[in-house]
């Protein structure tokens, strides 16, 4: 009985993983902003729920203590992360991420230190804890005012409430009916666990599909979400286009010898000096290191080449920058946003701290 109940909460912990990732994706945008924090925090919460459910088929199995110290510490960290994930979503400083995970490792280590049955009741207390702050979270606004965190903040504070029932219980006649079958058996808590799971998902998607992908201006996913939809406006325009990949060959040296921001500094100037001497583009540093310029292909390549390492030499003295770094190009025809999401996509897989390649 116990198995089939852990493995309940393990599928339920799975469809919430998936119900997750189903809803943040949309094609046309990138990662970033309230919607994928959502799903970077639930979705580790899920991931939690799944190895809690795991190692306590284990602990049953085997009678094992590191499985019973493996689920004790991620038990309470898939509670945790829910927390965490609402104070982010709140906009409140993340000391969420950093408590939970305080928590989950001193349980983990206390595990072996205390009995198993005093070891529970503290993944209990604080089981009741975390529930209760995220359920206090999912009410507060603005998260308060998104359709689905009634759920999770009703659905938490019954969570909360069945835990705390099992202190009482246990305070007042022993761990004796934790043990055996009954209304806070174990049986019956992963089978509360698993309901618990699939409410929180339910709600956790419900608020997703709120929220919206929305990457701060200056950051790479941020450019290749404009990247993306300027491309897209070219190609409805214009029957060629072509992607020109600029990458300073010598920029890791310009790092070390002066600083990330003088790095970034010249990439900058990179990205003005192809804006001025290509008509009609688009511009960003979608991934590292590399400036991506995408416009029509009505010039010859090597006429774009000569005219931005013009624009880019005549931008050095306002840079204070006594050399003119070589540039390296690499151009791509694009037949439509997906050639420039390979492209893009491509790029990030092979750039890497300490590589210089010319593209």
């Amino acid at each position: 009985m116990i198995v089939l109940a852990l493995l309940a909460s393990i599928a339920a912990a799975g469809v919430a993983l998936t119900m997750l990732f189903v809803a943040h994706g949309r094609p046309e945008d990138d990662r970033g902003g309230a919607r994928a924090d959502m799903v970077h925090y639930f979705g580790m919460s899920a991931i939690a729920a799944l190895i809690c459910g795991a190692t306590n088929v284990m602990e049953a199995a085997w009678d094992s203590v590191a499985a019973a110290a493996a689920g004790n510490a991620t038990n309470i960290m898939a509670v945790g992360l829910l927390w965490a994930g609402a104070r982010r979503l709140n906009g409140r400083r993340a000391i969420g991420a950093v408590s939970t995970g305080a928590g989950g490792i001193l349980l983990f280590g206390l595990t072996f230190l205390v009995p198993l049955d005093n070891a529970t009741l503290l993944k209990t207390t604080g089981l009741v804890v975390f529930s209760a702050l995220c359920a206090l979270e999912c009410a507060h606004r603005p998260l308060g005012r998104l359709g689905g965190a009634r759920l999770l903040s009703w659905t938490l504070i019954g969570y909360a409430t069945y835990n705390l029932a099992r202190l009482a219980v246990s305070a007042v006649f022993g761990m004796g009916p934790l043990l055996r079958h009954g209304p806070v058996s174990a049986e019956t808590t992963a089978a509360v666990s698993a309901v618990a799971i699939a409410l929180v998902s339910v709600g956790a998607v419900w608020i997703g599909r709120q929220l919206d992908d929305d990457p701060a201006p200056g950051t790479r996913a941020h450019d290749r979400g404009v990247l993306r939809r300027e491309t897209a406006h070219l190609l409805a325009e214009h029957p060629d286009v072509r992607a020109t990949l600029i990458r300073v060959p010598e920029i890791d040296l310009i790092r070390a010898a002066h600083s990330a921001e003088r790095a970034d500094t010249i990439l900058h100037a990179v990205v003005d000096a192809a804006e001025d001497a290509i008509p009609h583009v688009a511009t960003g540093i979608p991934v590292r290191e590399t400036v991506f310029a995408v416009a029509p292909a009505s010039e010859d390549p090597g006429d774009v080449e000569d005219a931005v390492r013009r624009a880019f030499a005549r931008r050095m003295p306002t840079i204070d920058y006594a050399d003119v770094p070589d540039l390296a190009f690499a151009h791509h025809v694009v037949r439509d946003v997906e050639d420039l999401s390979e492209l893009m996509e491509s790029r990030r897989r092979r750039s890497r701290p300490g590589q210089a390649g010319t593209g």
